[in-house]
């Protein structure tokens, strides 16, 4: 969990407690039953999630794939409602479909704006984390109802979770690193790019290559700025596109991989990024000649191993943002950039 979700979660919590609920984490020692909190309000029992995006828009996927979750693990833990608070701003008729089909209560970020106005220095707070502009944000008391006041409860049986971020992940740890399995490796890596990022990429335009066998080509990709990851690329680093390249070396890559995926940058061809998919990551001189390239030419390479890679697929699963996870990557790539 990134710091900024986790200050997230914990300030959800003093919101919560300042508007009535008794709240508790969910879980023993750290265990994930599906949701954050457990919590009263009078006497009703509730399940809830918290979700931490950086966009602001929401994330039709997403948010379905967390309120299953959230349904379905509330139902077996014997809540008898559903939270799912949000940091993002759910436009009402997207509400009310969510609340009618998961019957679970959404609680967006004007709700939370709302709740926390009763307490100025949670205001202040929540501010400053989602760098929101109070005069830009709609007034919550405009909404008919409280999110609480018509609140539904948790159904029999709860809607059936994804599941498909495990398998692929279970499938990426199965198989074997080497030439000898380089194309079992790129179609499970175009599996995972389009099941991860299904509306953010365009495109995806197959380059052959001249290679050794175990990354014979790549892809190139149009950026749709529905992120603030992919806005970033396209506004700051005046990337068009976007290049994705499969290593499935049994080692870490070294740094004629690297030099040869830099070639493919181009400045003035708009495609100034590239993630580079590494089974075991790159050695530290290949890691010293992306940051070179940054520095002096201003190309980005990401490199993203089997781990990154499988914690993205969950966060996915759960109904968080994989491109909060490559935004954290870059963001710590620049700030450690050396002169």
């Amino acid at each position: 969990m990134s710091s900024s979700a986790f200050q997230f979660e914990q300030l959800v919590s003093r919101i919560l407690r300042a508007n009535g609920f008794e709240v508790h984490e969910a879980g023993i020692g750290g265990r994930d039953v599906g949701f954050d909190f457990n919590a009263k309000l009078g006497n009703e029992v509730w399940a809830i999630e918290v979700k931490f995006y950086r966009t602001a828009r929401a994330q039709v996927s997403l948010l379905e794939s967390a309120a299953s979750r959230l349904a379905s693990r509330g139902i077996i833990a014997g809540a008898w409602k559903g939270m799912l608070v949000v940091s993002c701003q759910l436009p009402p008729t997207l509400r009310l479909a969510f609340e009618d089909k998961f019957s679970i209560t959404f609680v967006d970020r004007v709700d939370l704006l709302n709740w926390a106005a009763r307490v100025p220095e949670l205001l202040d707070e929540l501010n400053s984390l989602l760098e929101s502009d109070p005069t830009a944000t709609p007034d919550a008391s405009a909404r008919p109802n409280e999110p609480t006041q018509t609140s539904k409860r948790l159904p029999e049986d709860g809607p059936p979770e994804d599941t498909k971020g495990t398998e692929l992940c279970r499938e990426l740890r199965a198989l074997k690193r080497g030439k000898t399995t380089w194309s079992a490796y790129e179609e499970l890596c175009d599996r995972i790019l389009r099941y991860l990022f299904p509306n953010d990429l365009h495109g995806w335009h197959r380059q052959k290559r001249t290679d050794d066998g175990l990354n014979r080509f790549d892809y190139v990709c149009r950026i749709r700025p529905t992120t603030d990851f992919w806005q970033f690329l396209l506004h700051h680093l005046d990337s068009r596109y976007v290049l994705f390249e499969f290593k499935n070396y049994t080692g870490k890559i070294k740094q004629g991989q690297i030099l040869t995926t830099e070639k493919y940058l181009l400045e003035r061809g708009l495609r100034r990024v590239a993630i580079v998919i590494s089974r075991a990551g790159a050695e530290a001189d290949a890691i010293k000649m992306t940051q070179g390239a940054m520095r002096e030419h201003g190309k980005l390479m990401l490199i993203v191993d089997d781990e990154q890679i499988c914690e993205m697929l969950h966060m996915k699963e759960r109904g968080e943002d994989p491109t909060d996870r490559l935004f954290e990557l870059a963001d710590d790539f620049l700030l450690a950039l050396p002169r």
